[in-house]
Protein backbone atom coordinates (compact mmCIF):
# COMPACT_ATOMS: atom_id res chain seq x y z
CA UNK A 1 0.00 0.00 0.00
CA UNK A 2 2.87 2.69 0.98
CA UNK A 3 4.58 1.62 -2.93
CA UNK A 4 1.01 2.45 -4.40
CA UNK A 5 0.92 5.83 -2.10
CA UNK A 6 4.25 6.62 -3.58
CA UNK A 7 3.50 6.31 -6.83
CA UNK A 8 0.40 8.40 -6.59
CA UNK A 9 2.32 11.03 -5.15
CA UNK A 10 5.22 11.13 -7.75
CA UNK A 11 2.92 11.51 -10.09
CA UNK A 12 0.81 14.29 -8.95
CA UNK A 13 4.04 16.07 -8.54
CA UNK A 14 4.52 16.06 -11.98
CA UNK A 15 0.87 17.24 -13.19
CA UNK A 16 1.96 20.25 -10.61
CA UNK A 17 4.98 21.05 -12.54
CA UNK A 18 3.40 21.05 -15.96
CA UNK A 19 0.38 23.43 -14.32
CA UNK A 20 3.29 26.12 -12.74
CA UNK A 21 5.33 25.98 -15.70
CA UNK A 22 2.32 27.85 -17.52
CA UNK A 23 0.59 29.65 -14.45
CA UNK A 24 0.23 33.13 -15.68
CA UNK A 25 0.56 32.78 -19.44
CA UNK A 26 -2.60 30.84 -20.40
CA UNK A 27 -5.16 32.83 -20.17
CA UNK A 28 -9.41 32.01 -20.31
CA UNK A 29 -9.63 33.67 -23.83
CA UNK A 30 -7.55 30.36 -25.13
CA UNK A 31 -9.39 27.79 -23.19
CA UNK A 32 -12.13 25.95 -24.96
CA UNK A 33 -15.72 25.82 -23.62
CA UNK A 34 -16.71 22.45 -22.67
CA UNK A 35 -20.32 24.01 -21.20
CA UNK A 36 -21.59 27.00 -19.64
CA UNK A 37 -18.69 28.16 -17.03
CA UNK A 38 -16.67 24.77 -17.88
CA UNK A 39 -13.48 24.91 -19.48
CA UNK A 40 -10.58 23.36 -20.43
CA UNK A 41 -6.94 23.89 -21.79
CA UNK A 42 -3.97 22.61 -23.39
CA UNK A 43 -2.39 22.46 -19.85
CA UNK A 44 -5.21 20.48 -18.34
CA UNK A 45 -5.11 17.84 -21.66
CA UNK A 46 -1.22 17.78 -20.75
CA UNK A 47 -1.11 17.46 -17.58
CA UNK A 48 -3.63 14.19 -17.94
CA UNK A 49 -1.06 13.11 -20.19
CA UNK A 50 1.60 13.51 -18.00
CA UNK A 51 0.17 11.24 -15.35
CA UNK A 52 -1.73 8.88 -17.78
CA UNK A 53 1.84 7.98 -19.14
CA UNK A 54 3.39 7.76 -15.53
CA UNK A 55 0.76 5.53 -13.53
CA UNK A 56 0.04 3.05 -16.64
CA UNK A 57 3.70 2.85 -16.80
CA UNK A 58 4.12 2.54 -13.14
CA UNK A 59 1.25 0.64 -12.32
CA UNK A 60 0.91 -2.06 -15.46
CA UNK A 61 -2.82 -3.17 -16.42
CA UNK A 62 -4.12 -0.38 -14.04
CA UNK A 63 -6.85 1.11 -15.44
CA UNK A 64 -7.30 5.43 -15.73
CA UNK A 65 -10.30 7.48 -15.29
CA UNK A 66 -9.11 11.10 -16.60
CA UNK A 67 -11.59 14.11 -16.75
CA UNK A 68 -10.22 15.00 -19.85
CA UNK A 69 -10.03 11.92 -22.02
CA UNK A 70 -12.13 9.52 -19.97
CA UNK A 71 -11.60 6.16 -19.38
CA UNK A 72 -8.53 4.86 -21.24
CA UNK A 73 -9.62 0.79 -21.22
CA UNK A 74 -11.36 -1.86 -19.03
CA UNK A 75 -10.34 -4.47 -16.53
CA UNK A 76 -7.61 -4.43 -14.33
CA UNK A 77 -7.08 -4.97 -10.53
CA UNK A 78 -6.94 -1.02 -10.06
CA UNK A 79 -8.26 2.23 -11.66
CA UNK A 80 -6.77 5.52 -11.37
CA UNK A 81 -9.30 8.82 -10.93
CA UNK A 82 -7.56 11.63 -11.75
CA UNK A 83 -8.28 15.49 -11.96
CA UNK A 84 -5.45 17.02 -13.73
CA UNK A 85 -6.19 20.10 -13.30
CA UNK A 86 -9.25 21.23 -10.29
CA UNK A 87 -10.30 24.99 -10.66
CA UNK A 88 -9.96 25.21 -14.35
CA UNK A 89 -11.31 28.78 -14.48
CA UNK A 90 -9.13 29.74 -10.97
CA UNK A 91 -6.28 28.79 -13.02
CA UNK A 92 -6.93 30.70 -16.36
CA UNK A 93 -7.54 33.70 -14.34
CA UNK A 94 -4.70 33.43 -12.71
CA UNK A 95 -5.99 32.58 -9.32
CA UNK A 96 -4.00 30.38 -7.16
CA UNK A 97 -6.55 28.16 -6.10
CA UNK A 98 -6.30 24.95 -8.27
CA UNK A 99 -5.27 21.56 -7.53
CA UNK A 100 -3.96 17.75 -8.81
CA UNK A 101 -6.22 15.38 -7.28
CA UNK A 102 -5.50 11.76 -8.12
CA UNK A 103 -7.29 8.58 -5.72
CA UNK A 104 -6.67 4.70 -6.53
CA UNK A 105 -9.33 2.48 -6.56
CA UNK A 106 -9.64 -1.52 -5.40
CA UNK A 107 -12.05 -2.62 -8.34
CA UNK A 108 -14.67 -4.55 -7.66
CA UNK A 109 -15.99 -7.01 -10.44
CA UNK A 110 -19.16 -6.38 -11.12
CA UNK A 111 -19.49 -3.15 -10.04
CA UNK A 112 -19.56 0.35 -11.08
CA UNK A 113 -17.34 1.75 -8.54
CA UNK A 114 -14.96 0.28 -6.44
CA UNK A 115 -12.95 0.35 -2.75
CA UNK A 116 -10.79 3.79 -2.42
CA UNK A 117 -7.20 3.23 -1.19
CA UNK A 118 -5.18 6.19 -1.80
CA UNK A 119 -6.02 9.79 -2.31
CA UNK A 120 -3.40 12.41 -2.89
CA UNK A 121 -4.39 16.19 -3.32
CA UNK A 122 -1.47 18.65 -4.43
CA UNK A 123 -1.97 22.44 -4.00
CA UNK A 124 0.75 23.47 -6.59
CA UNK A 125 1.63 27.43 -5.79
CA UNK A 126 2.45 26.15 -2.52
CA UNK A 127 3.53 22.39 -2.42
CA UNK A 128 0.97 21.51 -0.23
CA UNK A 129 0.28 17.90 -0.45
CA UNK A 130 -2.54 15.72 1.23
CA UNK A 131 -2.62 12.24 1.08
CA UNK A 132 -4.96 9.49 2.95
CA UNK A 133 -3.94 5.86 2.61
CA UNK A 134 -7.05 3.58 3.81
CA UNK A 135 -7.37 2.36 7.16
CA UNK A 136 -3.88 4.30 7.83
CA UNK A 137 -5.11 7.82 8.35
CA UNK A 138 -4.34 11.13 6.61
CA UNK A 139 -1.20 13.88 6.34
CA UNK A 140 -0.64 17.15 5.04
CA UNK A 141 3.23 17.25 4.47
CA UNK A 142 4.05 14.69 5.74
CA UNK A 143 1.89 15.32 9.28
CA UNK A 144 -1.14 13.62 10.49
CA UNK A 145 -4.32 15.56 10.44
CA UNK A 146 -7.77 15.57 11.60
CA UNK A 147 -11.02 16.91 11.22
CA UNK A 148 -12.09 19.91 13.58
CA UNK A 149 -14.13 18.98 16.68
CA UNK A 150 -16.70 21.48 16.19
CA UNK A 151 -20.38 20.53 17.48
CA UNK A 152 -22.50 23.72 17.17
CA UNK A 153 -23.09 25.18 13.46
CA UNK A 154 -22.85 28.70 15.28
CA UNK A 155 -19.35 29.28 14.98
CA UNK A 156 -18.69 27.22 11.81
CA UNK A 157 -16.73 27.25 8.67
CA UNK A 158 -18.50 26.04 5.88
CA UNK A 159 -17.23 25.48 2.46
CA UNK A 160 -19.09 24.78 -0.45
CA UNK A 161 -19.31 25.25 -4.63
CA UNK A 162 -22.17 26.54 -7.03
CA UNK A 163 -24.13 24.24 -9.08
CA UNK A 164 -22.29 25.49 -12.27
CA UNK A 165 -23.33 22.11 -13.94
CA UNK A 166 -26.31 21.48 -13.01
CA UNK A 167 -28.12 24.79 -12.79
CA UNK A 168 -31.66 23.11 -12.41
CA UNK A 169 -30.80 22.74 -8.80
CA UNK A 170 -29.61 26.60 -8.64
CA UNK A 171 -33.18 26.97 -6.22
CA UNK A 172 -32.72 23.73 -3.83
CA UNK A 173 -29.32 24.82 -3.45
CA UNK A 174 -30.09 28.41 -2.64
CA UNK A 175 -32.60 27.48 0.09
CA UNK A 176 -29.82 25.24 1.69
CA UNK A 177 -27.19 27.94 0.94
CA UNK A 178 -29.94 30.34 3.04
CA UNK A 179 -30.58 28.02 5.82
CA UNK A 180 -26.46 27.29 6.22
CA UNK A 181 -25.72 30.92 5.96
CA UNK A 182 -28.28 31.84 8.95
CA UNK A 183 -26.81 29.42 11.33
CA UNK A 184 -23.11 29.29 11.26
CA UNK A 185 -20.36 31.76 11.23
CA UNK A 186 -19.70 31.84 7.41
CA UNK A 187 -19.54 30.01 4.00
CA UNK A 188 -16.91 29.82 1.70
CA UNK A 189 -16.42 29.14 -2.14
CA UNK A 190 -12.67 28.73 -3.22
CA UNK A 191 -13.79 27.38 -6.54
CA UNK A 192 -11.67 24.12 -6.14
CA UNK A 193 -13.71 21.30 -4.65
CA UNK A 194 -10.75 18.70 -3.95
CA UNK A 195 -8.67 21.48 -1.92
CA UNK A 196 -12.29 22.42 -0.04
CA UNK A 197 -12.46 18.62 1.04
CA UNK A 198 -8.52 18.59 2.03
CA UNK A 199 -9.32 22.00 3.72
CA UNK A 200 -12.20 20.26 5.54
CA UNK A 201 -10.03 17.55 6.33
CA UNK A 202 -7.42 19.53 8.38
CA UNK A 203 -10.72 21.69 10.02
CA UNK A 204 -9.85 25.11 8.26
CA UNK A 205 -13.51 24.46 6.73
CA UNK A 206 -16.06 22.46 9.76
CA UNK A 207 -18.09 20.88 6.80
CA UNK A 208 -18.91 21.07 2.92
CA UNK A 209 -21.73 20.24 0.77
CA UNK A 210 -21.58 20.58 -3.31
CA UNK A 211 -23.98 19.43 -6.20
CA UNK A 212 -23.05 17.64 -9.43
CA UNK A 213 -19.60 16.91 -8.89
CA UNK A 214 -17.87 14.46 -10.96
CA UNK A 215 -16.26 11.64 -9.70
CA UNK A 216 -12.68 13.16 -10.13
CA UNK A 217 -13.37 16.47 -8.37
CA UNK A 218 -14.07 13.75 -5.38
CA UNK A 219 -12.61 10.38 -4.98
CA UNK A 220 -9.35 11.49 -3.47
CA UNK A 221 -10.81 14.12 -1.19
CA UNK A 222 -13.64 11.68 0.16
CA UNK A 223 -11.03 9.45 1.22
CA UNK A 224 -8.60 11.96 2.74
CA UNK A 225 -12.07 13.10 5.10
CA UNK A 226 -12.78 9.82 5.90
CA UNK A 227 -8.96 8.81 7.05
CA UNK A 228 -9.09 12.33 8.93
CA UNK A 229 -11.73 11.22 11.05
CA UNK A 230 -14.94 12.81 8.79
CA UNK A 231 -17.78 11.51 7.87
CA UNK A 232 -18.55 11.74 3.45
CA UNK A 233 -21.83 10.92 1.92
CA UNK A 234 -23.90 11.60 -0.59
CA UNK A 235 -26.98 13.60 0.14
CA UNK A 236 -28.97 10.60 1.26
CA UNK A 237 -26.37 9.68 3.47
CA UNK A 238 -24.96 6.72 1.73
CA UNK A 239 -21.82 5.83 0.31
CA UNK A 240 -22.81 6.36 -3.67
CA UNK A 241 -21.21 9.73 -3.51
CA UNK A 242 -18.84 8.85 -6.81
CA UNK A 243 -22.53 7.89 -8.59
CA UNK A 244 -24.57 10.81 -7.43
CA UNK A 245 -22.18 13.87 -7.28
CA UNK A 246 -24.03 15.60 -4.27
CA UNK A 247 -21.57 15.35 -1.47
CA UNK A 248 -21.36 16.62 1.97
CA UNK A 249 -18.78 16.09 4.77
CA UNK A 250 -17.86 17.06 7.63
CA UNK A 251 -16.96 15.75 11.25
CA UNK A 252 -19.57 13.22 12.50
CA UNK A 253 -21.67 15.59 14.52
CA UNK A 254 -21.29 18.99 11.68
CA UNK A 255 -21.75 16.43 9.04
CA UNK A 256 -24.78 15.15 10.89
CA UNK A 257 -26.29 18.66 11.12
CA UNK A 258 -25.42 19.77 7.53
CA UNK A 259 -27.31 16.11 6.46
CA UNK A 260 -30.20 17.31 7.69
CA UNK A 261 -30.86 20.78 6.38
CA UNK A 262 -30.11 19.21 2.96
CA UNK A 263 -32.30 16.69 3.47
CA UNK A 264 -35.01 19.09 4.57
CA UNK A 265 -34.21 21.91 1.80
CA UNK A 266 -33.86 19.62 -1.57
CA UNK A 267 -37.29 19.39 -2.89
CA UNK A 268 -36.35 15.90 -4.13
CA UNK A 269 -35.10 14.37 -0.61
CA UNK A 270 -37.77 16.50 2.01
CA UNK A 271 -40.52 14.73 3.25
Amino acid sequence: MQNLLDIAISGVRLGGEVLMDHFGSVKLAQADVKSAGDYVSGVDRRSEEVLREFYQRELPGSVFLGEEFGQAHLGGDYRWIVDPLDGTTNYLQGLPIFGVSVALEKTIPGKAWGELIVGVVLHPPSGDIWTALKGQGAGKNGKQISVGNKTDLSNCLIGTGFPFRTKGELDDYMKTFEEICRLTSGIRRPGAASLDLCWTAEGVFDGFWEHGLSPWDIAAGALIIKEAGGLFTSFTGDENFLATGNVVGGNPHIHARMLEIIQRTVSRLAP
